[in-house]
């Protein structure tokens, strides 16, 4: 088989890369979705009996934060979702590099009438998604994990998202991953060959659907904290 060469050095390999570390991303998306959502929650559904002395949603968020930096396991899977990352973004380097070579010389004429202007754009998604990350991670991540400079987590969530060129420059970047989603969900899903051909309009629908859900719900989360 021709993936015995190297996952970096076949075609069929840098695709079921991709397809793995883009699904592994895209299930830590929905893990890292719950924990914010708590960020939204109504101060008078509090307290309750999950952790002891919870009274607010700024001290369930904050105490959710201290559990996920101090629990040792948590903390490797967040660096092999680091890793799972940055091989995702050189293999899809890579593959967009070998797919331009391939090419040769443009045709003049193309027709794109059999795709989505999204995934003929995953470059220019992929390249809006890698900046809002570095920000993401600068502003956040970095601050509290790292350096330690900050130690109460929710307030400084709140207090970024009070910025109204912050809310705009979270809200391109999640439109831009929920489009990524999309197309990508539904891309990983055929290198792997884990459907039969006549079910692939129903894993257009389920990516579909999960490109919405994961956008809409990201998005609502910084609006609301704005406002509040």
């Amino acid at each position: 088989m021709a993936i015995k060469k190297g996952l970096f050095k076949t075609s069929i390999g840098r695709k079921n890369l991709m397809a793995f570390t883009g699904l592994f991303t895209s299930f830590f998306l929905i893990i890292h979705l719950i924990g914010n959502l708590i960020l939204i929650i109504p101060d008078s559904y509090f307290p309750i009996e999950f952790w002891g002395n919870v009274a607010s949603a700024h001290d369930m968020y904050n105490a959710y934060s201290h559990f996920l930096v101090h629990f040792w396991p948590i903390s490797l899977v967040a660096w092999v979702l680091y890793a799972a990352l940055i091989v995702h973004v050189i293999d899809a380097i890579l593959i967009t590099l070998n797919n331009n070579k391939a090419k040769g010389e443009k045709y003049k004429v193309t027709d794109n009438s059999t795709s989505t202007w999204y995934s003929r754009n995953m470059g220019i998604l992929g390249t809006i998604i890698g900046i809002f990350i570095f920000i993401h991670m600068t502003q956040f991540w970095l601050q509290y994990k790292v350096l330690e400079n900050e130690h109460d987590l929710y307030n400084l969530v709140v207090a970024t998202f009070k910025e109204w060129w912050v809310l705009v420059i979270y809200e391109i970047g999640i439109i831009a991953l929920g489009f990524h989603l999309v197309h990508g969900i539904e891309s990983a899903h055929r290198s792997l060959g884990v459907y039969p051909k006549n079910a692939m309009g129903i894993v257009k629908y389920i990516a579909l659907c999960f490109g919405i859900i994961m956008a809409v719900l990201y998005a609502i989360i910084p609006i609301i904290l704005y406002f509040k």
